[in-house]
C-alpha cells in the first residue's frame, strides 16, 4: 500500500481535537510529509500549526514522528510538543492510530485519503 498523496486529518485528545490535512510521500518503507492544521483546545483560541513529519511503513503498521513544526497564525505564543504515531494501516483510503507527545498527551487520529496517487 502506497501512502503517498493528500490525506484529511482529525485528531481527538482530552483537551480539545485538530482539523486538517496531510500530504505524505512515501519512498520503499520511508515516509516524509507535512501535517498542516488547526488545534481547537477547549476554551481556549485555536492556532494553526504546520508539523514535518518523517517515519517508516512496516507491514501494517506506520509508525512516524514531528521533526520540527512553524506556528503559521496564533493570537498567543506557543510551545509547541511535538508527537510520536502509530497506526495500523488496514484500508488503503484510512489511516487510525495514537498519539503520545513529550508531555504524555495522548490522542486518537484518522487520516482519510482525499486522493489516490499516481503510481
Amino acid at each position: 500500500m502506497n501512502l503517498t498523496g493528500q490525506w484529511q486529518f482529525f485528531e481527538q485528545f482530552d483537551a480539545g481535537f485538530d482539523m486538517g490535512h496531510a500530504v505524505f510521500k512515501q519512498s520503499g518503507t520511508l515516509i516524509s510529509g507535512t501535517l498542516i492544521y488547526t488545534e481547537y483546545i477547549y476554551e481556549e483560541a485555536s492556532f494553526l500549526i504546520e508539523v514535518e513529519i518523517e517515519g517508516e511503513v512496516l507491514d501494517d503498521r506506520l509508525m512516524f514522528v514531528g521533526k520540527s513544526y512553524e506556528i503559521l497564525d496564533s493570537p498567543f505564543e506557543i510551545e509547541y510538543c511535538l508527537d510520536e504515531r502509530i497506526a495500523e494501516l488496514l484500508d488503503p483510503d484510512r489511516i487510525e492510530g495514537h498519539s503520545v507527545d513529550d508531555q504524555d498527551l495522548e490522542g486518537r487520529f484518522i487520516l482519510r485519503r482525499l486522493e489516490s496517487s499516481l503510481s
